[in-house]
C-alpha cells in the first residue's frame, strides 16, 4: 500500500501478538477476560469484512450467488453432528458428543491453517509486487514460512496441558512430572526443522547478493515479522500456562491487524472511485473507515456478547443457563449453541478461500492495485 502503512500493519502489526503474549507471560493478566476483550475488539469483528464484501456488495452477490448461498450450508454441519449424536444415544452408545469435540477440535486446527494461509497470502503480494517470481525463491519462501509457522505449533500441541488432555493420549501436565521421552523428541525434531529451512533460506539471500541480484526487502520485512512471533510464542514455556483460548489470541491478533488494514484497503479502491451506487449497501459501509469499523465493531460484540450470554463463551455472566438443558443425556442446549458458533467460523473460513485469490480474478488485482504486475 505504502511503506508506512505496510510496516505499521502488515509488518509492525506483528508487535500486538507480542503485546497480546506479554499480558499473560509479563503482567499475568487473566487471558480469559483478556480473550474476550479481543474476541469483541478484533477478532469477531474482522468477520463483518468478509460480509461486507460479499453479502453486501451488489455485484459481488450477482457473480458469486452460488457460493454465497451454497456456503451457508456450513451452518447445519454442528446440527447434523449433534443429530448423529442423538442416534448414537438412541441406540446405546457412549460418549455420544464425541463427535462435537471432535468437530470443534477440527475448527480450531482450520482456524490456525486459516492464519497460516492469510500469511502466506501477504507473502505472496510482496513477491507479485516486487517481481520476485522465481520459482525456488518462492518454493524456499513458502517452505520457511509453513515450517516457521507449523513447526512451533506442533511443539504446542504436544507440550500444552489442554490440548494433551483432549488428545487424550497423555496424562495433564503436572508440576514435576516427567514428559514422555517422545514428546522432547518431537519437540526436538520440530526445531530442528525450522533451524534447516532457515539455514536453507539464508544460503539462498546469499547467493542472490553474490549473482547481484535484487533483494526483496518488503518480503524479508514481512518474514522477520511473522516467523519469529511464532516461533517465541510456540515454543515458549509461558504459553503452556495459558488457556487455549489465550494461544488463539497470541497467534490470531497479527492476523486480525492484517485483515482489517487489507479489506480498508480493499475498500477504498473499490468504493470511492466512480459510481459507487452500483456496489449497494458495501459502499456505503466502505464509504470512510469510521463507518465500516463502527459496522464491524457493532456485528463483533453482537456476536460475542450473545455467545456468553448463551453460555458459549466464557468471559462474561451468562443470562441464560443453557449448559442446564438438558437434550439427550450428555448434551445440552449449550451444544447446540456452540454449533451454532461453529458455524460462523467454518462459514468465514471458507469464504476466505475464495474470495481472496488475485491471481484467478482480475478485478480483485485491480482493487489491490495489482493490476500492472
Amino acid at each position: 500500500m505504502s511503506q508506512r502503512f505496510d510496516l505499521v500493519w502488515f509488518v509492525g502489526g506483528a508487535l500486538s501478538g507480542y503485546a497480546m503474549f506479554y499480558l499473560h507471560a509479563g503482567l499475568r493478566l487473566d487471558m480469559i477476560t483478556v480473550w474476550f476483550l479481543w474476541l469483541l475488539l478484533l477478532d469477531s469483528p474482522h468477520f463483518f469484512g468478509t460480509y461486507s464484501r460479499t453479502y453486501l456488495d451488489r455485484e459481488q452477490w450477482q457473480e458469486r450467488r452460488g457460493l454465497l448461498l451454497g456456503s451457508l450450508a456450513l451452518f447445519l454441519v454442528p446440527p447434523l453432528v449433534l443429530l448423529a449424536s442423538f442416534a448414537m444415544h438412541r441406540v446405546g452408545l457412549s460418549h455420544a458428543t464425541v463427535g462435537l469435540v471432535a468437530l470443534a477440535a477440527g475448527v480450531n486446527l482450520w482456524a490456525y491453517w486459516h492464519v497460516v494461509r492469510q500469511h502466506y497470502g501477504i507473502m505472496t503480494l510482496y513477491q507479485r509486487k516486487n517481481d520476485d517470481t522465481n520459482p525456488s525463491d518462492r518454493r524456499i519462501d513458502s517452505l520457511l514460512l509453513h515450517v516457521g509457522l507449523f513447526a512451533p505449533f506442533v511443539a504446542f500441541l504436544v507440550r500444552h496441558p489442554e490440548t494433551r488432555a483432549v488428545v487424550g493420549l497423555l496424562p495433564m501436565r503436572n508440576v514435576g512430572a516427567l514428559e514422555p521421552p517422545w514428546v522432547g523428541a518431537v519437540v526436538a525434531a520440530s526445531a530442528i526443522a525450522v533451524v534447516v529451512v532457515a539455514l536453507v533460506f539464508a544460503a539462498r539471500q546469499l547467493q542472490r547478493w553474490r549473482l547481484g541480484l535484487p533483494v526483496n526487502v518488503p518480503k524479508m520485512c514481512f518474514l522477520a515479522a511473522v516467523v519469529p512471533l511464532h516461533l517465541t510464542i510456540g515454543y515458549s514455556e509461558a504459553v503452556l500456562t495459558a488457556p487455549i483460548l489465550g494461544f488463539a489470541a497470541f497467534v490470531t491478533v497479527f492476523h486480525d491487524v492484517q485483515y482489517h488494514a487489507i479489506v480498508w484497503f480493499y475498500q477504498r479502491n473499490r468504493y470511492r472511485k466512480g459510481d459507487a451506487s452500483r456496489f449497494g449497501p458495501a459502499a456505503w459501509v466502505g464509504r470512510s473507515f469510521v463507518t465500516f469499523m463502527a459496522c464491524a465493531l457493532t456485528s463483533g460484540a453482537i456476536l460475542g456478547f450473545a455467545g456468553c450470554s448463551l453460555g458459549v463463551l466464557p468471559g462474561c455472566t451468562p443470562l441464560v443457563n443453557a449448559s442446564a438443558m438438558t437434550l439427550f443425556d450428555g448434551a445440552s442446549l449449550r451444544d447446540l449453541f456452540f454449533g451454532v458458533f461453529l458455524g460462523f467460523l467454518m462459514h468465514h473460513y471458507f469464504l476466505d478461500q475464495f474470495i481472496w485469490r488475485p491471481s484467478r480474478d482480475e478485478r480483485l488485482r485491480l482493487d489491490l492495485d495489482l493490476a500492472a504486475t
